[in-house]
């Protein structure tokens, strides 16, 4: 098994390797450390080229194959080994999980943070299923450090370590007042925390300024901005938001990409929010609100600050004023994240009757399938918010399918 794993991945790794590294104007913000890009993968990028020079995309490439091929080893040996797997199911779990490194995803020769999070994404639940299910306490401290490296390089995955806490206090709930208990319950409330001190400290050192990475808001209000009304001006708070708002509707109106210019029903306004997101967001918000704040600023990168800020006020008054609307078209998009309202309803009924379940006994099964399903759903949930629902954003939870369906297998198939 050992040598035929091997001989996969030296394949697999020869096979990438060979093929061009993938540029996309994102790498060229990550590799400017630019005030918007968390610092994980940028630092990775600018340490790979002190040290590699000529040899830069061979050893990025390399390093986010290999390290790739160590994560999904950890995490496939773990379920393997604790759940049994069969060689059927233990391919099948290796197939998904190697997947994103091929097209249309291609993980490690695209020069982006997904290159890291999803190597460190697998070795988090891998230290989270020995810390919930082993029992190995010791392995908080892995979790711990890897959760701050995932979130200070893609920081939508913030919501895990609250997600781990409540099934944490969950699982121990008859020793939930003991020490023990509260302290770890305590400790994994506190990592988000610490994941964004040390991104707003690094912002404090690079770009002069003690804030988290500043473009979750300006994602988030684009789909504020595809549903608003003009009227809509009336009730935002300061005159740069009333300005920078009419401009940005004046010309998304122009470009008929309003949900109000979309006939259809809301599954046919997602779809055109959808291809048009960049245009919405980067082209008529974001980049235009930057040049505009330029002169109202005479502090460096403040003007980044300053259209989050912005955004951060404008997203909820949006959102109240054409919430309806809002409300339909977001709800799409996760279905969209899950290639259709059955899938999505499927997930959801899962998640409600693994809740129940493990409400009445915790055991490995009921647990698993409640971690599977709320990280799931949580994703999608987030994904919709802040963004649309690429598969970019949405992966790195595909492998949980296998887990799923063999966990559903066997509690059908074993005696009551």
């Amino acid at each position: 098994m050992d040598i035929l794993l091997l001989v996969i991945y030296l394949a697999l790794f020869v096979f990438f390797i060979l093929q061009p590294p993938i540029y996309t104007p994102d790498t060229n913000t990550y590799f400017r450390l630019h005030f918007y890009r968390f610092p994980g993968y940028g630092i990775f990028l600018r340490v790979f080229d002190l040290f590699f020079g000529n040899f830069f995309d061979f050893a990025v490439v390399g390093f986010q194959l290999i390290f790739g091929f160590i994560s999904i080893t950890v995490l496939a040996n773990n379920f393997k080994d604790f759940l049994n797997l069969n060689y059927l199911a233990y391919f099948a779990l290796l197939a998904i999980l190697i997947f994103p490194y091929f097209p249309p995803l291609w993980v490690a020769n695209n020069i982006c943070a997904e290159g890291l999070s999803y190597p460190l994404y697998l070795l988090l639940i891998s230290f989270s299923f020995d810390f919930f299910f082993r029992e190995q306490r010791k392995k908080i401290m892995h979790l711990s450090i890897v959760f701050v490296l995932l979130c200070l390089t893609r920081g939508q995955f913030i919501v895990v370590a609250p997600i781990l806490a409540v099934l944490y206090l969950l699982k121990e709930r008859k020793n939930a007042i003991k020490k023990p208990t509260i302290f770890l319950f305590l400790l994994l409330l506190l990592l988000p925390f610490a994941a964004q001190t040390l991104d707003k400290t690094y912002h404090k050192l690079v770009h002069g300024f003690f804030v988290t990475t500043p473009f979750s808001y300006v994602n988030a209000v684009t789909l504020p901005l595809f549903v608003s009304k003009k009227a809509d001006v009336a009730q935002l708070k300061t005159e740069d938001e009333k300005i920078l708002f009419l401009k940005t509707y004046k010309t998304i109106d122009s470009l008929g990409l309003l949900s109000s210019k979309v006939s259809g029903d809301p599954k046919s306004k997602y779809r055109v929010f959808h291809d048009n997101f960049p245009v919405i967001c980067n082209r008529n918000f974001h980049a235009p609100g930057i040049k505009y704040f330029e002169n109202k600023t005479e502090n460096l990168s403040e003007n980044v600050v300053m259209i989050e800020e912005a955004a951060k006020d404008i997203l909820p008054v949006l959102v109240k004023n054409n919430f309806k609307e809002y409300i339909s078209i977001y709800f799409e998009g996760i279905f969209h994240g899950f290639k259709g309202i059955f899938i999505s309803v499927f997930v959801l009924l899962l998640f409600v009757y693994s809740a129940i379940v493990t409400l009445k006994k915790w055991s490995v099964y009921n647990g698993l399938l409640l971690l599977a399903t709320t990280l799931i759903i949580s994703n999608a949930m987030l994904v919709a918010f802040a963004s649309h629902s690429i598969m970019r954003y949405l992966f790195y939870n595909y492998f949980f399918a296998v887990l799923i369906g063999i966990v559903l297998l066997r509690k059908i198939t074993s005696k009551p």
